[in-house]
């Protein structure tokens, strides 16, 4: 504990591991290594070659989720009568607070490449019972380091979170320096999706994320091309 009573910075590399269940995905947590992490129930990265045509859809219930699409078409269903085609650079956002069923197959495509994250809706959760949002993404805006931030989810971002998620899309076409705010009382997910960056003077590489708690802000340096997928949310 801090001085003043206020929680440590703390921050851990974790590895992603092959899906069990879906040998066509990664999943960062829960593993047997890494549990879910609270509010973050979930965090994964799927990458279909063949196409699948299954249609089941599976259930959530007091959580949110945010699919955001990397590569091909991936089409997107659920039990509200919901039916999209998800372009590269969407994201949909999916609230269930009271039990709700989805699924994306990722059968339009010869290759599909998407990230999804869970989290648990908070008992103080508002709105609507089941919500669902999908935008695509800001288009991308270099910026004088060449550095691109894409918000997919949160208050500047395409969609809203219910439970305070907040999404970034960073990618670096060369070196580069970032920093940016999280704050005391949010848990960050900082999941390296190509290339290989220093989180906070930790090496991560592609395939395997950082997790952050207590932490005012985060640096992220990249010494060649890299692209992060980077999450946050309140926890108490």
């Amino acid at each position: 504990m801090a001085e003043g009573g206020a929680p440590s910075r703390e921050l851990r590399v974790v590895a992603s591991h092959i899906d069990l269940e879906d040998v066509s995905g990664r999943v960062l947590f829960p593993t047997p290594a890494q549990g879910p992490w609270m509010p973050f129930a979930r965090f994964a990265e799927t990458v279909s070659t063949g196409g699948r045509t299954d249609t089941e859809t599976h259930s959530h219930l007091r959580e949110e989720v945010a699919n955001y699409v990397l590569e091909g078409r991936v089409e997107y269903e659920d039990d509200l009568g919901r039916r999209s085609i998800l372009e590269p650079g969407t994201v949909a956002l999916f609230t269930a607070r009271d039990e709700a069923r989805h699924n994306l197959v990722p059968n339009l495509s010869p290759r599909a490449r998407w990230c999804s994250v869970i989290v648990r809706c908070p008992p103080t959760t508002t709105g609507p019972s089941h919500r669902v949002q999908i935008a695509p993404a800001p288009g991308p805006v270099p910026g004088a380091d060449g550095i691109i931030q894409r918000p997919l989810v949160g208050l500047d971002a395409p969609v809203a979170s219910s439970c305070g998620l907040e999404c970034l899309d960073l990618q670096f076409s060369g070196p580069g320096r970032w920093v940016g705010p999280l704050g005391r009382k949010r848990r960050a997910v900082a999941y390296v999706l190509d290339g290989r960056s220093r989180i906070d003077d930790h090496p991560v590489d592609a395939g395997a994320g950082a997790l952050i708690e207590s932490a005012m802000e985060l640096l992220v340096v990249a010494e060649a091309p890299a692209r992060l997928l980077i999450a946050s949310a309140p926890f108490e």
